[in-house]
């Protein structure tokens, strides 16, 4: 059983490998999956994450909610914490990271759809992320529907999970829904 660390590794080297068309191919496929969820019809106030490098782009599934008239938070790394915020203009910084996070924002209430990036998982929807806990620290006290969006090649036999880790909910990638 290969660590955390290895998996995150192996999985990078792939997802960094791949090239632009295939990964607006892909995200187009996922965000149309994810829109067509039927646990997700009734919800008006989401969490998702901004997109950065090769991960699955969320920036179509942000306009599509909004435009559906839903209320929109994303991550906001502040020291250890991590917040849900709702941008108020159209100013986005880097962080420390390299992603995209609002200049001005309000902090988010009642989040009932959270949507989790990841860099590994398996089909028991454990995840592995960056391996900071932010998003682990994140959810562990929230009652949210929790949802993965990755390639397929992302899913992944066995992870070894952690005490802290928090497991998903739903698992979208390009050919099924977990």
């Amino acid at each position: 059983m290969k660590t955390q660390s290895e998996i995150r590794l192996k999985i990078l080297k792939v997802r960094n490998a791949l090239n632009k068309a295939e990964v607006i191919n892909a995200s187009k496929i996922i965000e149309q999956k994810f829109l067509s969820l039927s646990e997700i019809k009734d919800k008006t106030n989401y969490f998702v994450y901004n997109s950065f490098k090769n991960e699955v782009q969320t920036s179509g599934i942000i306009s599509a909610l909004k435009s559906d008239g839903k209320t929109v938070s994303c991550p906001l790394i502040k020291g250890d914490d991590m917040l849900a915020v709702i941008p108020t203009s159209t100013d986005f910084i880097l962080d420390k990271f390299g992603i995209k996070t609002p200049k001005n924002y309000d902090l988010a209430q009642n989040i009932e759809v959270g949507i989790i990036p990841l860099i590994a998982c398996d089909t028991l929807k454990n995840r592995i992320g960056f391996g900071k806990g932010y998003y682990d620290k994140f959810l562990k006290d929230k009652n949210i529907l929790k949802i993965g969006l990755c390639y397929d090649f992302q899913v992944v036999d066995g992870i070894v999970k952690n005490e802290c880790d928090v497991p998903l909910d739903i698992i979208i990638t390009e050919t099924k829904i977990i």
